[in-house]
């Protein structure tokens, strides 16, 4: 019996113009009610996950933001957070200088952006960004980062992780959140992992917990989740790994709510 819904933000529960598609609430409002748990895993800060809950009309036992990195309960306590280390996180900086690309740090309860971002690009629901022309100076230093976010494209992208990855081995782990984004996080961080450790809070094994995701990072979800929906827009990659692909979160939900009635 499914007893736990991972679900991902962007691209899976929200479509490219951060809406929740028709229907969808009403769905997920009727698995919470049947006594079903649906968590929130996504890149984005806490807040965020909190505004979308609000749109939902539900409150999910934990909230996983920053790719797994931070986990916030119900209550608001922090269960998880993991931060990269200073001296790491200075020396990052002056490393990825080489490139001609746009950084961007976050810590837990912000974003810094070196200059604003263009008109109509900052795509978070809940505005926390702080502008920071000191930003290489203060990282590590004032700002306890993280997450790096990396603007390009993929041939940047496996450039940077082919030079730095030995380099920092152990210490930061690189992971590609869309083909226009590279995310630097703590070593070991995923949601995957932290699925993992909520699963543990709950008692809840592999086969309760079903995963539904569309991209790169949702990866580890699958692979600690008994069943696992992939959206049919995701890369072939994601979609292999995959138990079933579906069109929308709607259809996904919809078919673990007959498996419900028919136990």
């Amino acid at each position: 019996m499914t007893n736990l819904v991972a679900c991902d933000l962007d691209g899976t529960l929200l479509d490219k113009q951060n809406r929740i598609m028709a229907g969808t609430k009403d769905v997920i409002q009727a698995f919470h009610h049947a006594g079903g748990s649906f968590m929130i895993a996504t890149g984005r800060l806490d807040h965020d996950i909190v505004y979308v809950e609000n749109q939902l009309g539900i409150a999910g036992e934990f909230r996983i933001s920053q790719n797994g990195a931070v986990i916030k309960d119900k209550e608001n306590r922090i269960l998880l957070k993991k931060e990269i280390h200073s001296d790491v996180a200075q020396k990052l900086m002056r490393d990825l200088k080489e490139w001609d690309v746009r950084i961007e740090v976050s810590d837990i309860n912000h974003r810094y952006f070196p200059s604003p971002r263009k008109e109509g690009e900052v795509a978070e629901f809940i505005d926390s960004s702080i502008i920071e022309p000191d930003l290489e100076q203060k990282v590590g230093v004032q700002i306890q980062p993280i997450i790096f976010l990396i603007f390009g494209d993929v041939g940047i992208f496996a450039e940077i992780k082919q030079r730095l990855s030995k380099k920092y081995d152990g210490y930061v782990d690189f992971i590609a959140t869309s083909p226009h984004t590279l995310e630097i996080l703590p070593h070991g961080v995923s949601k995957g992992t932290a699925l993992e450790k909520t699963m543990e809070k709950l008692k809840a094994n592999s086969k309760q917990v079903v995963a539904i995701g569309d991209s790169e990072n949702d990866l580890s979800l699958f692979d600690v989740a008994g069943y696992s929906f992939a959206m049919e827009h995701a890369p072939e990659a994601v979609k292999q790994k995959a138990t079933v692909v579906k069109t929308s979160v709607k259809a996904c939900m919809e078919e673990i709510l007959e498996q419900l009635k028919s136990k």
